[in-house]
């Protein structure tokens, strides 16, 4: 999203910060081969939000 000019939506912002500290709670728990299924589900959003903020678990650690 970092290439997009405009600004996120009030709800994208909470999405992706949820996202964010869901994600590192799995990765923590389970390493790298956690899945994005399981970050998507335990932040209550669908795995194409996941995604459209973070397209590769790489990313989730580059926070822009």
């Amino acid at each position: 999203m970092p290439d997009d000019p405009r600004p996120l939506r009030a709800d994208a912002r909470r999405n992706r910060a949820r996202i964010l500290a869901v994600a590192e709670a799995v990765f923590a728990e389970k390493g790298p081969s956690a899945s994005t299924e399981e970050v998507a589900e335990r932040a209550g959003v669908a795995i194409g939000t996941v995604f459209r903020h973070f397209p590769t678990k790489h990313s989730c650690f580059r926070r822009s």
